[in-house]
């Protein structure tokens, strides 16, 4: 490939060493190697410090974002982006990026968009819309996320772009696995105390060598409390937060992810173990019920119901032959809906579209 024929992408998402589903997929797009005649030049505008730290690292990061645009020819702007602060940096960058003649894509991650909308004044709301509609193209993470954007800006340009994960040549899954996970970070909003709860009902049914595993960050001290006070430290671990090594590491001996979230965009945590061909449970929510298919390839429960949560979890560490089942349907669906490749594909024409 001639490089003066490449068509520079400038990519703006968390520094890579902030945890979450934004920057796995920002770090899957950074490590693919089938990009052909894009180059994309990322550039960090968030960090998780103190709001002065922020300020400074975004501030440092928009210099960066003028000198990139200053001496190179950037043909594109991809812009990962939540809510709250991250929409305000972004809307700073669309703005800018327009005074250029830049073409920018917002690509929508975050769980809480709406409650976010929600909470401003109606001038601020005006704000939000017209950021959706000054981008060239928001991408959303499903067809139930079209709305998320359309409601608030009507004439915004929308696409669909679900998430993706690096697939494997055949299904790994350990039938002989024993323990439960929990990716994600500790708190209410991913419903890791209705999982403690659903599993002091559970812990009298199920045999000792069973272990539950909480992999993750947030609130880790208020959480193992409520392990102690329940007198689950023989079942349950709090291993932090893991990176992709030691993943594939504690996925060798999953049987079953357990995900209840209240809010939540399209989990990687979902997709990553789906297709190790571990069986999930989680919530009818967003874009989940467009992975999951309830009782065909994982459960899905609502939110807070705790009852049904027991009944699920018990099924399936009791079930092996239901595991298999959804085993195989789990990696078979992500294998031909949900490869990176095919995503990549699909976000290379995008971007040859919009130029």
């Amino acid at each position: 490939m001639d490089i003066n024929t490449m068509k520079n992408i400038l990519m703006c998402g968390s520094s890579l060493a902030v945890k979450g589903g934004m920057v796995s997929v920002v770090k899957n797009y950074l490590e693919y190697d089938g990009w052909d005649d894009y180059r994309i030049i990322y550039v960090p505008t968030h960090i998780e410090k103190n709001k002065y730290a922020l300020m400074l690292f975004f501030g440092v990061a928009y210099i960066k974002i003028i000198f990139f645009i200053l001496t190179r020819h950037i043909d594109i702007a991809h812009l990962h982006m939540a809510e709250r602060g991250s929409f305000y940096r972004k809307a700073f960058l669309v703005r800018t990026l327009n005074f250029f003649g830049i073409k920018t894509i917002l690509h929508h991650h975050g769980a809480e968009f709406e409650p976010f909308y929600e909470s401003l004044s109606d001038k601020q709301k005006k704000y939000v819309s017209d950021i959706l509609e000054k981008a060239d193209l928001n991408i959303v993470l499903s067809r139930r996320l079209v709305s998320m954007i359309a409601d608030k800006a009507p004439a915004a340009k929308i696409e669909v772009l679900y998430n993706a994960v690096p697939v494997y040549e055949h299904n790994p899954f350990n039938m002989n696995a024993k323990n439960i996970l929990f990716l994600g970070r500790l708190g209410k909003r991913k419903g890791v105390y209705d999982f403690l709860d659903a599993l002091l009902i559970l812990d009298s049914r199920m045999n000792e060598d069973v272990k539950v595993y909480l992999c993750g960050d947030g609130d880790v001290e208020a959480v193992m409390a409520k392990v102690a006070q329940m007198g689950l430290e023989h079942r349950i671990a709090h291993i932090g937060w893991i990176d992709s090594a030691k993943r594939e590491a504690f996925m060798k001996n999953t049987m079953i992810n357990v995900l209840p979230s209240y809010n939540e965009g399209l989990p990687m945590t979902i997709l990553e173990t789906m297709a190790y061909g571990i069986p999930n449970i989680s919530t009818k929510i967003a874009s989940i019920p467009e992975v999951i298919n309830d009782g065909v390839n994982g459960f899905m429960i609502t939110p807070g119901d705790i009852e049904s949560l027991v009944d699920r979890i018990g099924m399936l560490v009791s079930d092996s032959l239901l595991r298999r089942k959804f085993s195989d349907d789990a990696y078979n669906f992500i294998t031909d809906n949900f490869s990176l490749k095919n995503n990549i594909g699909h976000l290379k024409k995008i971007y040859g579209d919009m130029l």
